[in-house]
């Protein structure tokens, strides 16, 4: 039975995509006078100089153009890609096994409206460079008599790019008014991001890159585009997101309108609705932040991970992906709390156990949660087999928690006329 949540005054919900894209929207709301009491905002706010723009190097693209390619996606992917109202901002979403769990996380670029120069039957698949190959083979697995190409498209001809934050109140309404026959793209529905569009990738700089740089953007690197997800608690690949064993809410993606629950079948829908429904989903996908174990643990009040620099102080070890995460006092290995994902510097990806690493309460009964405990991350080395570790905070951003709370309001207002239901055959009887 969902717990009962407490009484408290009515907040309405508001989706994690518009919360991104309201962020950006008041300026003026980013020069408001703050107090030593004001809770600390999740994202700070950025000025037009700190604006940021890369190619994503790390990204490939593959191609579907034909009358069927929309409908072939539709019967794949859990996210909702027909009757969109002519959008073209990327779907983030997953292809999933026959038994539910992530095979590539990917973004879904629509093709323009009909009425545009083009035909209405290409789309576009961003995926993950290390993981298109595999994405391919499973696609021309499904293709069979489908009346559409398929192929991967030449890094040098087109490339991903991404600027953050979002200009023009989080639309990206100047990018889209530049170059609109050679892009596709527009607001990352994922919260905290930016833009991320196709482009040429010739030799000579795309036009939106170049209208950036005139309004003061820099070029970030790889490594600063990753840190900016991982503050924000995105996970982003199969370095990050398992391929044949991370599920689709574990990884957040429900929380990012990567999963339509009233659409048809499709490959995984089974497990994916039945957890929706019937189940409870106890880990997710958390940012964390690492120090040493001889130090101080981090403050109770600190609401988010804090980055510093590599030379700022001596470099922690960064535990290898799937090392096992758990309680500081625990004996031995211990009852796995977690698993590392992967991190950069002194912040990183962890998949948690809601109810035990935090505050989060899922089911009426009781948690294993305690506001004093530490968690350390545990690895062998390769050399010696000796144990090394680090110690280990995870944050629950606002968007997840809100998300979570979404989740057990809609499951008590489930329930509620299952109970009458209960009581009013019981007055029959």
């Amino acid at each position: 039975m969902p717990p009962k949540l407490k009484a408290t005054a009515f907040r309405p919900f508001i989706c994690p995509e518009c919360q991104t894209r309201s962020r950006y929207l008041d300026h003026q709301s980013q020069l408001r006078r703050t107090f030593r009491t004001s809770p600390r905002r999740l994202y700070a706010p950025s000025s037009a100089r700190s604006s940021k723009h890369l190619h994503l190097t790390n990204r490939s693209i593959i191609r579907l153009a034909g009358p069927d390619a929309a409908l072939f996606l539709h019967n794949l992917i859990p996210a909702k890609i027909l009757d969109i109202g002519g959008s073209t901002n990327p779907i983030y979403t997953a292809f999933l096994s026959a038994q539910g769990r992530i095979l590539n996380d990917v973004f879904i670029y629509p093709p323009p409206p009909a009425g545009s120069d083009k035909l209405g039957e290409e789309w576009f698949i961003e995926v993950d460079s290390a993981s298109a190959g595999e994405l391919l083979k499973h696609l021309k697995k499904h293709k069979l008599r489908a009346k559409f190409t398929l192929e991967k498209v030449d890094a040098e001809a087109m490339g991903v790019y991404y600027t953050w934050p979002s200009p023009s109140g989080g639309g990206g309404n100047d990018l889209e008014r530049s170059n609109r026959r050679s892009r596709l793209g527009g607001q990352d529905p994922r919260p905290g991001m930016g833009v991320r569009w196709l482009d040429e990738a010739s030799s000579h700089k795309p036009g939106a890159l170049r209208q950036l740089e005139d309004t003061g953007s820099q070029q970030a690197t790889l490594e600063e585009y990753t840190i900016h997800r991982m503050l924000n608690g995105v996970a982003e690949g199969q370095s990050e997101i398992i391929s044949g064993h991370a599920l689709p809410q574990e990884s957040n993606i429900d929380f990012f309108g990567g999963i339509d629950f009233f659409k048809g079948c499709y490959l995984g829908q089974e497990l994916t609705i039945r957890t929706h429904h019937t189940g409870v989903v106890r880990k997710r996908i958390l940012p964390c932040q690492l120090y040493a174990t001889d130090t101080e643990p981090l403050p109770a009040h600190q609401e988010t991970p804090e980055y510093k620099a590599r030379g700022v102080e001596t470099p922690l070890p960064l535990p290898p992906p799937g090392s096992n995460i758990c309680k500081m006092k625990a004996k031995g290995r211990g009852r796995s709390s977690g698993k590392w994902l992967d991190g950069v510097g002194n912040i990183g990806l962890a998949l948690c156990r809601l109810e035990m690493m935090t505050d989060i309460q899922l089911t009426a009964d009781r948690t294993n949660y305690d506001p004093n405990e530490q968690y350390k991350v545990q690895w062998e080395t390769a050399e010696g087999g000796e144990q090394q570790g680090v110690m280990l905070k995870p944050f629950v951003p606002r968007w997840l928690r809100e998300g979570v709370e979404q989740s057990l309001r809609r499951k008590e207002r489930k329930a509620k006329p299952r109970r009458e239901e209960e009581e009013d055959d019981e007055e029959v009887d």
